[in-house]
């Protein structure tokens, strides 16, 4: 290493220095960039080489001025750096270089480094630079709007793409739209529907350019407005029935608007047109999921692993159609495949542990579960494995790994704290349930779940004014909370003589919330207490109608009994002790009304009493 530094001076102290050299620098340097993965930085590569000649070629008359002494220093250093893969040092050397001397070259290479790398701050850095510097090079200006779309810049990117669109280039207005319109876009309603108006107004000045309308397509397709998004997609195979990313948007809206024929037909044929299309095959497999044509999927996606064996998107989607179709030996193979492949390893484990609790291997079920890390199954798993123990009447083994859990993960403790209680109340231990919501409110004192759910335990030790406080802190720095002003409004409704100031809570509740069958159960509820049985009568079968709970129905059958009904009250109530024989609410309200005891007579709730 000393002796090629010392070289490299040498060099610099003896050679004409001049700004040439970065052009065979650039060229030497591109051989550690030509193995690379991405199929972006592959295609911006190729076109970077061809770029870099034509400029060359272009400049070639142009007046040259020199390089200093130690910047032609960084840029030998980056470039040994690069041949020995220290990546990190070769893009620091580029970038720093490319800002100090201001020349598009060495912006070009440090944009291209940093893709390579995978640094994406300092790719969007090094590509606005170049752009800066070459505000006409179509590679620069894609460059920098596929940069701007990873940071979240869609406007501008948009920009960007309008750009390079004007001077002959082809913008990836699709991706843009993707990222755009995705759930992890982060865009509000109000900025998608002003990037669709772009799109709009861009397609005034290029009608003729399919991309665009491709892009408009995709945002009102994530947008939901799925009709919209087909109607582009017809445009589009009007003009070109081969353009596969305008059946790939026809697909997904058919299958979103449920047209599942439709889509099934419209991908077979685009699938054996085109049989070497994967992404086309992978919907095509997708769809017929959704159509519960599980075998055909099966058949689909087998292909699609035999061509992408790593691929762990292909098996998952193998593993959950097996699963699905009973067949857990090879279900079973395929989550152990996504274990070896090291990738949805969360996801493996996690229905591994499914699979082992349902052969009653509870060990290994176990030992899935814990192997769970945070993520979308880790609650799931957690859930399904003290489920498991308590099953085995392993509840103090429950209790502790979930003690556990909360000390290695953190991040996660308002959900554990929240199922170690639900355990506690499960199994009537509500003092340690209470102890335990007081510890973890220490932590987090103003979280709403660990709030209202101490309130049902007062509740259930009859502590109404614990649970008034409980409700009321909730309500001071969450004043719109329906479950927190349902939950007093009812309580104060049933157990105290505040109604008025019950009734006033509810309809809080009920304005925020008029399809919640618990709020319409609490205004039928304070009806009736109210001694408006008409209106009682109607909110608590509303209720009923939308959740044939066994406490509605204890509610509703003694506003009928009270109303004269008694026959309708005895069949409903007999109707829900069918569902619920363990409802104690639903045998009060039946021992109170008829002064029998439901269990010991059942005979006492018949229609014909």
């Amino acid at each position: 290493m000393i002796r090629m530094i010392a070289g490299a001076e040498y060099f610099i102290n003896g050679a004409d220095v001049c700004r040439k050299c970065s052009k065979s620098l650039a060229l030497v340097f591109a051989f550690f960039l030509a193995g690379c993965a991405s199929q972006h930085v592959q295609q911006v590569d190729n076109s970077a080489a061809t770029s870099t000649d034509s400029q060359s070629q272009a400049r070639a008359d142009e007046p040259v001025a020199p390089f200093a002494a130690e910047t032609l220093y960084d840029l030998l250093v980056a470039e040994l750096s690069g041949q020995r893969q220290r990546y990190d040092l070769a893009l620091g050397n580029y970038l720093k270089q490319a800002h100090k001397t201001r020349d598009a070259g060495v912006a070009q290479r440090a944009y291209q480094v940093a893709v390579y790398i995978g640094a994406r701050q300092a790719a969007l850095d090094a590509s606005l630079l170049w752009v800066e510097l070459q505000p006409e090079n179509p590679e620069a200006l894609h460059g920098s709007a596929l940069e701007l779309v990873y940071a979240g810049q869609y406007n501008r990117a948009f920009a960007q793409m309008s750009r390079q669109l004007s001077v002959g280039g082809s913008p990836a207005f699709d991706v843009l739209a993707s990222a755009a319109g995705s759930a992890q876009g982060g865009m509000t309603e109000d900025s998608q529907l002003e990037l669709t108006r772009q799109f709009d107004k861009l397609s005034e000045a290029y009608p003729d350019y399919p991309a665009l309308t491709l892009g408009k397509a995709i945002l009102l397709q994530q947008a939901g407005e799925f009709e919209s998004a087909l109607a582009l997609a017809n445009d589009l195979l009007r003009q070109d029935r081969g353009f596969v990313p305008a059946m790939m948007v026809k697909g997904r809206a058919l299958n979103k608007l449920k047209r599942d024929a439709e889509a099934e037909v419209m991908l077979s044929e685009a699938v054996h047109r085109y049989p070497d299309k994967n992404r086309l095959r992978l919907l095509y497999g997708r769809v017929l999921v959704h159509a519960g044509k599980l075998d055909l999927a099966r058949k689909q996606f087998e292909i699609l692993l035999d061509r992408a064996p790593g691929e762990s998107d292909i098996v998952l989607s193998l593993a959950l159609i097996t699963l699905e179709n009973d067949l857990e030996q090879e279900a079973g193979q395929y989550f152990e495949q996504l274990l070896t492949l090291g990738e949805r390893n969360n996801t493996a484990h996690y229905y591994l542990g499914r699979l082992s609790e349902k052969q009653q291997k509870y060990s290994a079920a176990k030992a899935h579960y814990l192997s769970v890390d945070p993520g979308k199954e880790f609650m799931a798993a957690q859930v399904a494995l003290t489920r498991m123990l308590v099953e085995q009447n392993k509840l103090d083994e429950a209790l502790t790994l979930l003690g556990e859990a909360r000390n290695r993960h953190p991040a996660r403790m308002e959900s554990l704290f929240l199922l170690e209680g639900e355990l506690l109340i499960d199994d009537r231990q509500l003092g340690k349930a209470l102890i335990l919501f007081e510890r973890a409110l220490k932590t987090n004192p103003e979280s709403v779940n660990l709030l209202y759910s101490r309130a049902m335990v007062y509740e259930k030790l009859n502590d109404l004014e614990g649970l008034e406080k409980d409700l009321r802190s909730i309500l001071a720095f969450d004043p719109d909370n329906a479950a927190a002003l349902n939950a007093l409004g009812y309580t104060l409704a049933d157990r105290t003589d505040r109604v008025k100031e019950a009734e006033a809570l509810i309809l809080q509740a009920y304005d925020l919330n008029r399809k919640d069958p618990a709020i319409l159960d609490s205004m039928g509820w304070v009806q009736f207490r109210l001694g408006n049985y008409d209106q009682a009568e109607k909110y608590l079968k509303m209720a009923y109608a939308r959740l044939p709970d066994a406490e509605i129905a204890a509610h509703l059958g003694e506003v009928l009994w009270v109303k004269g009904k008694k026959d309708a009250a005895r069949s409903l109530w007999a109707e829900a002790l069918q569902k619920s024989p363990d409802s104690q609410i639903l045998k009060d309200t039946m021992g109170r009304l008829t002064g029998t005891d439901p269990k010991s007579q059942p005979e006492t709730i018949s229609t014909t009493q």
